[in-house]
């Protein structure tokens, strides 16, 4: 269970970023070039007292990209990400945003990281890699892609499967699985995703933004 909790801490940037992605951070309909959002994630686990929460704020003007976090990277752990989106628009959506962090607190070092998103229709498709270097210990430096597949029957409501592989120090190669299911009315956007169903190491994550 310990390796399980350290392999769903290390996804929490992946899965956050994945729901202010190109299909969800709908452009403002006033066509202002500023937006930004908040959201919280509650990780639950049945089998473990380590629950967790994570907060992380987005802001975004034209094509700069800002993310302050918290226990993102990690638990008790701090990190302020800036980002350039590239993007091409058109029946076939596509972005890329190359993006570098400074992560403080219980982990303290730098993370580049890369996030791709593409649209068609109702489907959409959105993956992240990101590198945590530990300026204090080496051996914490930890690398994981992130990978979904969403589907949107109408505007409100999006469902899909996501998964994801790191790899942790002494832990091996980690892969989780699972399924998601997100609903938007007013400026929130709630959602639950459930991982590694129906084995001995599931787990479920509620989410919760709020376009400000």
């Amino acid at each position: 269970m310990n390796k399980l909790i350290a392999a769903a801490l290390a996804l929490m940037p992946c899965m956050a970023l994945a729901q202010v992605g190109l299909i969800n951070n709908k452009a403002d309909s006033s066509g202002s070039a500023f937006s930004a959002s908040v959201s919280g994630y509650y990780y639950f686990f049945p089998e473990s007292d380590n629950n967790t929460i994570t907060l992380i704020g987005y802001l975004d003007y034209k094509s700069l990209h800002l993310e302050p976090r918290y226990n993102y990277e990690g638990e008790n752990t701090g990190s302020l990400f800036a980002g350039w989106k590239f993007q091409v628009e058109g029946k076939l959506q596509f972005a890329a945003t190359p993006m570098f962090g400074f992560v403080f607190g219980d982990i303290k070092g730098i993370a580049p990281g890369l996030e791709l998103e593409l649209a068609y229709k109702k489907f959409d498709f959105y993956s992240e890699s990101e590198y945590v270097i530990d300026n204090e210990d080496s051996e914490n430096n930890f690398y994981y892609t992130w990978t979904e597949l969403g589907y949107s029957p109408f505007e409100s409501f999006r469902t899909g499967i996501s998964a994801q592989r790191t790899r942790l120090y002494q832990t091996g190669l980690d892969f989780q699985r699972g399924i998601f299911a997100e609903y938007s009315f007013w400026k929130l956007t709630a959602g639950v995703h459930y991982y590694n169903p129906f084995t001995p190491d599931y787990f479920f994550i509620a989410s919760l933004n709020f376009e400000l």
